[in-house]
């Protein structure tokens, strides 16, 4: 990744002080897949944003999400150059604190920075017993591999005193120093939870972590973005090729949703008539539309799917977190194809139902002319596909979160216009911010 290279490149050239804490093996050509955690010092955080947004701007990106923090704030980035990029970072500041408390110090941190690619590193023995103890606190079990490198790395009197001298954590250094080589097992792992709770209680800590958090409600971390067009308009290849590079943004927090959140199971599932689609549908229009009763009873159930599911499954995460919800097609899809979903009513009860309903950040129609659209997908009649990209051009030149992809052209330019379109969205909700 070109951006990581120029970005500790400039980290050396303006003197930041700072380490990287974990997975830099592969640095500064990759993360392999992993956020990147680093840490600097607090009266450098200027200085630091000032070196970041350099070198996003110079290598076509954008800062698309921020969680505000005290100890460590999160941000996310993504661009393009030559091909697309996507990175979370994790910026410790001052020290590495765990509900409320230190972990370790900077200055043992700054004893034990090495280099590694002209890179400045946390060595082995710190960043074992980091992984371990995060491992421990934040999961309450921890893998036998990073057991047996805490024990072959940190696993010695001296280190361990350095760390927890200043810490004034005598429970934690005594229970980590009865681990051993050959002692990882479930009755070993139980044993360090407990006895790591005695200096790391959480009891109170969650409510007061928690509290902070609301101002997020205020500017969501996380997005919700709609595909919506036609059979044959890109939404499926659009979205398996975005998909790997905002997972790189947002460090795997991407979760797909077909049409609707999915609080309530599918009609067809609850009366046993048949099973859930798996693969592609290659007859939409297949079943005959219900007559206006039933449908309207379709319809209110899965409006209740819309309000409650987004409120209860999606809402929640994408205020509190750094993600994205994918929706491959959304209500708006009751506007362009109600006989797919087997309804048949009158547009304004469609239009009442957008008025309750949660509005994805970002709305892509996609379309072009329909003849194309047609020699890709030809399930539906010509004048079918025809009928449908013109109610989606005047719902999408209605609709103020709306915006056009012409996927007439490569799959390559469509990629790329419908990775600016949602760069620029994002980007807007965040240009005003800043870390200090």
């Amino acid at each position: 990744m070109i951006f990581l290279k120029q970005f500790f490149l400039n980290l050396n050239l303006y003197n930041i002080s700072y380490c990287v804490l974990r997975n830099y093996s592969n640095l500064p050509y990759s993360t392999a897949g992993s956020d990147l955690d680093i840490l600097i010092k607090k009266e450098q955080l200027p200085e630091f944003w000032e070196v970041l947004s350099e070198t996003v701007t110079v290598n076509k990106g954008s800062v698309v999400s921020i969680i505000k923090s005290k100890n460590c704030p999160k941000i996310c980035l993504i661009g393009k150059v030559n091909k697309p990029w996507g990175l979370m970072i994790d910026l410790y500041i001052d020290a590495i604190i765990y509900r409320g408390q230190t972990i370790i110090t900077e200055d043992v941190i700054q004893t034990n920075t090495i280099s590694y690619n002209n890179i400045h590193v946390l060595d082995k023995p710190a960043d074992s017993y980091v992984t371990l103890l995060k491992e421990l606190l934040n999961n309450k079990t921890c893998s036998e591999k990073h057991y047996k490198a805490f024990v072959e790395h940190s696993l010695n009197d001296e280190f361990l005193d350095s760390v927890f001298k200043p810490l004034c954590k005598s429970n934690t250094a005594e229970a980590l120093k009865k681990c051993n080589p050959g002692g990882y097992n479930e009755a070993e792992v139980k044993r360090l939870v407990k006895e790591l709770s005695a200096d790391f209680p959480n009891k109170w800590y969650n409510l007061l972590y928690k509290a902070p958090k609301l101002n997020r409600f205020f500017r969501r971390p996380g997005y919700s973005i709609a595909f919506i067009g036609s059979d044959g308009s890109g939404k499926s290849t659009l979205i398996d090729m975005l998909t790997p590079v905002l997972n790189e943004t947002f460090h795997k927090a991407v979760y797909y949703k077909h049409l609707r959140p999915g609080w309530l199971s599918p009609l067809a599932r609850l009366s046993g008539k048949k099973a859930a689609q798996s693969g592609p549908v290659t007859d939409p229009h297949a079943s005959l539309p219900s007559g206006y009763l039933v449908s309207l009873i379709r319809w209110s159930y899965y409006l209740m799917d819309y309000v409650f599911g987004y409120y209860l499954k999606v809402f929640p995460k994408q205020s509190t977190k750094a993600c994205v919800f994918i929706f491959d097609r959304y209500y708006y899809d009751y506007y362009i194809d109600q006989r797919r979903s087997r309804i048949n009513l009158p547009a304004w009860v469609i239009r009442l139902g957008q008025i309750f309903i949660p509005e994805p950040d970002i709305i892509l129609c996609l379309g072009t002319e329909p003849e194309i659209i047609h020699s890709r997908k030809p399930e539906l009649p010509l004048p079918e596909v025809e009928r449908q990209v013109i109610v989606l051009r005047k719902f999408c030149k209605n609709h103020r979160r709306a915006i056009w992809i012409d996927t007439g052209k490569s799959i390559e330019e469509s990629a790329d216009d419908t990775l600016k379109a949602i760069i620029g969205v994002m980007a807007r909700r965040f240009e005003s911010v800043m870390l200090r």
